[in-house]
């Protein structure tokens, strides 16, 4: 507890539970690292999933998991805090703290051991199938959580554990403490309800800021060990109002946010005797107010312009001179559905002459390989619609060449095709899995229809692990029994299915009632379920979705009135 504090400093280890590769290329790492570390009195260390050999060690018992930056045991700390950002590292996080010498279940550790607490996008998303494994989660974002949550447990010092984590829970906006809180199931197995005990909250409201008043997440670290070698990497919008009924950003950041011109440049002007390789990051950085501005600034400073992903139906002249001068090879781009009707199924407001389009202006500006991403598994989806991603794959390369004639060397278009998992607070959050054998039959049918197309290559994940991304991420605190076999017997989730009582189908397979309770319900984003269910009969029925008005006044789907009430943070 915090009473062991020597001097009154903090100390904190920040934890990722995949590799320093993955992790060092992820921004809202580098976010809580940098703001833990701003605090004069805490001091913030990392820890990471070690690499396969580390691994083998620390199972075998060779070798504990100790902070990167000191070599300290994890239980030196008085906190370790999980950046989450996908569910499928959930295993690692139960295996890191069983290497740490920890009990993995928040019930079972002792009153001298340090805080467990995790946060990230996968959390804010549905936090429960951890729920056992914590004991208390960050709810929103860092730069609206961090110091409020260390001045609260400053507040707490010399308090009992289980005291330090109900002050915590009543008083700390956007803090969650699972164990205050008893779920409640019916007879068929589904959640009936989430109750809390004392004087916690019915629901944990996210923490959501304005970005006018904080400095753009930024990379703290360039390094060449990441997937984006010797980039700095800046934020310059949060949330997307696009309203694509199968995206989680595009929902839980509501309403879209944009840092300003002169906070970018700022930030850009601190990396420049660094680095010549500046990152733009935002789920929609095409829909940024200033992108073109931004983009000559970038250009004027003799400095290299990167992108996340591109909207096809945002390639300004600005943004191909960019990309041109910029030297870019490859460039993404989304159709998400090979026809036009499924992306007005799935909100995704493009046509195939905006991917058409796309394709041949970013050749023309010298891009030379493509990457389209899309989805199999979609709600509604027909064999007709993999047709017509063949058919529209066919076209792309078709104006690629016709634009690349003449050159030395052809370029190659990447097919990234993904099987699709509904998520929580999406309108998609009723819908089923397509399931396992579904998916690779699409996968084969594709694979097959596209296999001797020349420049064209396809790259399929595996559906297996889509499922079980599926569950983790759409399922209860039973799924944590689930997890603790594989993450700690060395199970497969093959073999833990067919031990389970309850059947992993339960919580992927079926469409879910339309009043059913969600376990990630717990949380509350300010997006009314209401409007999300209303978008998803709208699908249901062939019709297109409507991007966010972004207007004072507004209480459509529910969050932009949540934040004119709450006012600038």
């Amino acid at each position: 507890m915090i009473s062991r504090n020597p001097g009154g400093s903090i100390h904190i280890v920040l934890a990722f539970p995949n590799t320093y590769h993955v992790g060092m290329s992820n921004l809202g790492f580098q976010t809580a690292y940098r703001l833990f570390n701003d605090i004069p009195f805490v001091t913030c260390e990392r820890v990471f999933y070690p690499d396969p050999e580390i691994r083998a060690k620390c199972r075998s018992g060779r070798a504990q998991l100790l902070s990167m930056e000191s070599s300290r045991p994890l239980t030196d700390f008085h906190l370790i805090a999980f950046s989450v950002s996908f569910e499928n590292d959930y295993p690692a996080i139960l295996e890191m703290l069983h290497w740490a010498g920890l009990s993995v279940r928040s019930a079972d550790r002792h009153e001298t051991d340090p805080l467990v607490a995790a946060g990230g996008v996968a959390v804010l998303l549905n936090p429960e199938p951890l729920a056992d494994f914590m004991d208390f989660f960050f709810i929103g974002e860092a730069e609206g959580l961090v110091n409020p949550f260390v001045r609260h447990w400053i507040d707490a010092q010399g308090a009992s554990r289980r005291e330090i984590l109900e002050y915590l829970a009543e008083h700390c906006p956007g803090l969650y403490v699972p164990r205050l809180y008893t779920p409640v199931y019916g007879s068929t197995g589904v959640l009936q309800s989430i109750q809390p005990k004392g004087k916690v909250p019915t629901r944990v409201r996210a923490v959501k800021v304005g970005l006018d008043s904080i400095e753009p997440a930024h990379s703290v670290l360039v390094t060449k060990e990441t997937e984006f070698s010797e980039t700095a990497l800046i934020e310059i919008g949060r949330g997307c109002g696009r309203g694509c009924r199968f995206c989680a950003a595009g929902f839980i950041y509501r309403p879209p946010r944009f840092h300003t011109l002169e906070a970018i440049s700022r930030l850009v002007a601190e990396w420049m005797p660094h680095t010549a390789r500046i990152g733009l990051v935002s789920p929609a950085v095409s829909d940024y107010p200033e992108l073109n501005e931004l983009c000559h600034r970038l250009l004027d400073w003799n400095l290299q312009v990167h992108f996340s992903s591109l909207r096809a139906d945002k390639v300004s002249p600005d943004i191909l001179m960019a990309l041109g001068e910029s030297g870019l090879k490859a460039v993404a781009i989304a159709p998400e559905a090979g026809s036009e009707r499924l992306r007005a199924v799935i909100g995704k407001h493009l046509t195939d002459e905006n991917v058409l389009s796309a394709a041949e202006r970013l050749t023309a500006c010298g891009v030379q390989h493509l990457k389209l991403y899309f989805m199999i598994g979609l709600p509604l989806e027909t064999r007709e619609d993999l047709a017509a991603t063949v058919d529209l794959v066919k076209r792309v390369k078709h104006r690629v060449l016709e634009r690349s004639r003449g050159q030395k060397k052809l370029g190659e278009i990447t097919l990234s095709v993904h099987s699709f998992v509904p998520k929580p607070f999406t309108p998609f959050q009723w819908a089923p899995f397509a399931g396992v054998s579904e998916l690779k039959a699409k996968a084969k049918w594709l694979k097959h229809a596209l296999g001797k197309v020349a420049n064209v290559r396809v790259h399929f994940d595996l559906p297996k692990w889509a499922y079980v991304q599926a569950m983790l991420s759409r399922g209860d605190r039973r799924v944590g029994d689930l997890l603790e076999k594989v993450a700690l017997k060395g199970m497969s989730w093959t073999q833990v299915a067919r031990e389970s009582v309850l059947n992993p189908d339960f919580w992927v397979m079926r469409e879910r009632d339309p009043d059913e309770v969600f376990p990630w319900e717990i949380v509350d984003h300010g997006v009314k379920r209401a409007f999300l269910r209303s978008q998803y009969e709208r699908a249901m029925r062939g019709l297109a979705s409507e991007p966010c008005v972004q207007e004072p006044g507004c209480h459509i789907c529910g969050a932009c009135g949540r934040a004119h009430a709450e006012g600038p943070s």
